[in-house]
């Protein structure tokens, strides 16, 4: 009888402990990231050929994406500018949410303005944080001391640009950003960083692995100020490059106070 109990004690412990698990997930704010290409200029090595995003079709294609993100019903959705931008980027969405301006053909306007519209929210946030990668030294180093390997670093990019660019052509906004926030896509983004640029050092200098572990502090700093705009209760929907999405993605998903929601399966 003594043992009997003993193993009816031990069951209840299990499942105390198993319902805590399940309540810490769902009572956790939620967090989803959106991976996306910038609509205008970068000074990224790699550049997206777009079409045209103002066309009817793009249009109307934008609108199916954001009511596709709807679904994830997000709280505060949170943008890739720097915090000393929020108040001219927070003026920008008052005056389209007021019929003074048009979308610009930008991300963070064309996705983030109109989805925090759909929604009704009366305010952005912005969480990037600068941290120049030393890209020129990098370059300098490669071009001297490892050109053909540098060489076919940027064929490579190049490669994967046209091959993204022939997706985007053939593929709806929404199937497109379906594609790109995968596992796959965030593995690739992340093996051109740790695979791929780490292997520019040599015995004086490890400029590949300072590039890397560079763009790996900005991410820290922009999960930062991404953390001081969750509330117990939020559902935040975060707009940024996927470059960052994939780097983010890891930090988010090993942590217990917050529960990250893969964003890709709204877009299904």
């Amino acid at each position: 009888m003594k043992h009997l109990t003993l193993i009816v004690f031990s069951i209840l412990l299990i499942s105390c402990k198993t319902n805590q698990k399940e309540n810490e997930v769902t009572s956790n704010p939620k967090i989803a990231l959106l991976g996306t290409f910038h609509f205008g200029e970068t000074t990224d090595y790699s550049s997206m050929d777009m079409d045209n995003f103002d066309s009817k079709k793009r249009q109307k294609e934008m609108e199916e994406l954001v009511q596709a993100l709807k679904k994830f019903k997000p709280t505060k959705i949170l943008l890739e500018c720097t915090l000393k931008d929020e108040a001219f980027f927070q003026e920008a969405y008052m005056n389209y949410i007021n019929g003074q301006t048009q979308l610009k053909m930008d991300e963070r306007e064309q996705i983030g303005f109109r989805l925090a519209s759909e929604l009704n929210h009366t305010t952005i946030y912005c969480i990037d944080y600068k941290l120049p990668v030393p890209l020129d030294s990098l370059s300098n180093f490669a071009e001297k001391h490892m050109k053909p390997e540098f060489l076919s670093f940027l064929a490579s990019i190049e490669r994967n640009d046209e091959n993204d660019s022939k997706v985007l052509a053939a593929k709806s906004l929404k199937k497109y950003y379906a594609f790109k926030n995968s596992d796959e896509e965030d593995q690739k983004n992340k093996r051109q960083y740790i695979q791929e640029t780490a292997k520019f050092v040599s015995d004086s200098t490890y400029i590949g692995i300072k590039f890397v572990s560079t763009w790996w502090e900005r991410n820290f700093h922009i999960m930062s100020n991404i953390d001081r705009h969750i509330g117990y209760t939020d559902r935040v929907l975060v707009l940024i490059g996927g470059a960052h999405r994939a780097v983010l993605k890891d930090f988010y998903k090993a942590r217990n106070d917050v529960h990250y929601e893969e964003i890709a399966n709204y877009l299904q």
